[in-house]
């Protein structure tokens, strides 16, 4: 097959998943019961949140914090790969980058705290607990699953760079940039329908169904995005396309629900860093498994020479 016909069947395939994915959407979202509220005696559609209240200031703040650093180092990205400063780049240069991305959800509330979180304890603090748990996740994502991608899509990575496990180490910190971002939109999209409609069984499928839909769009989104980025190659570019969107959606399908546990119900107590760091730990141990089935499915052997 021709490189210009495989990129037309990509296109192709492509069109299908995601009509077939937002038409479902679509379709559950007619099910759907307005919560309602009383205005002047008027009992109205209640609208939903998108944010966290403010009596759950710590949160809130946290998420417009983590939506601000995002779009400056998304910003940076952009300029990266349009100027191709990359192809100048060693081992160091690539740490350099990665982290600066990276660091500023840590060291921005720790240098300058939210008003909400000033008279708080660090460890009581949900931009905390929130950088723990990505950073958990982001952690064992590149150190485990980088290598399922390294044998089911024969992806590789090529550019210079100091390695953890064979997986570049910068990208442990690149990773925690784009999953801060990810899971912020996430807990924002959730959350609006959770506040926006009556709880039922139409709901609760919905929101299943919003899931998987913005995990197999964030996957692909971000597999269409990279391609700018010459060294990270795959085999079967048609196959990461398709197929490896949907193995790197297995992440989010169990990470984007669980995240926005940590401290979004302000009836309950409080998440402590200790079991902010247990959720991560067991999220991510089903991740694992999962990804790990569907490499049996594939009759995929994991233990072979990289």
């Amino acid at each position: 097959m021709t490189e210009s016909k495989s990129t037309v069947n990509t296109v192709e395939t492509m069109v299908v998943i995601f009509t077939g994915l937002y038409s479902t959407l679509v379709f559950l979202y007619m099910f759907l019961t307005s919560a309602k509220q009383n205005k002047k005696g008027k009992m109205i559609p209640k609208g939903g949140d998108f944010l966290p209240p403010k009596e759950n200031g710590s949160k809130r703040s946290a998420e417009i914090l983590s939506l601000v650093l995002s779009a400056c180092w998304i910003s940076t990205v952009g300029v990266v790969i349009a100027t191709k400063a990359f192809e100048q780049w060693k081992e160091w240069e690539y740490m350099y980058y990665c982290v600066g991305c990276a660091a500023p959800f840590v060291l921005f509330p720790l240098l300058r705290p939210a008003e909400a979180d000033r008279k708080t304890p660090l460890s009581q603090r949900y931009i905390m607990k929130f950088n723990l748990w990505i950073a958990i996740f982001s952690f064992i994502g590149n150190y485990w699953y980088t290598h399922y991608f390294y044998r089911v899509l024969q992806a590789d990575y090529t550019f210079p760079a100091h390695r953890l496990n064979d997986v570049p180490i910068c990208l442990y910190f690149m990773t925690h940039a784009y999953f801060m971002f990810y899971h912020v939109l996430s807990n924002m999209a959730l959350r609006y329908v959770r506040s926006a409609y009556v709880p039922g069984f139409a709901r609760t499928i919905f929101e299943i169904t919003l899931v998987v839909v913005m995990s197999y769009t964030t996957a692909f989104m971000e597999s269409l995005t990279i391609c700018g980025f010459p060294y990270y190659r795959f085999e079967d570019r048609h196959m990461a396309y398709t197929v490896g969107s949907l193995y790197y959606a297995i992440y989010f399908l169990v990470s984007f629900p669980m995240v926005l546990r940590v401290d979004e119900d302000v009836k309950k107590p409080k998440f402590t860093l200790f079991q902010t760091a247990v959720e991560a730990l067991g999220s991510s141990m089903l991740v694992l498994c999962l990804l790990d089935f569907v490499r049996l499915y594939l009759d995929v052997p994991l233990f072979t020479p990289h």
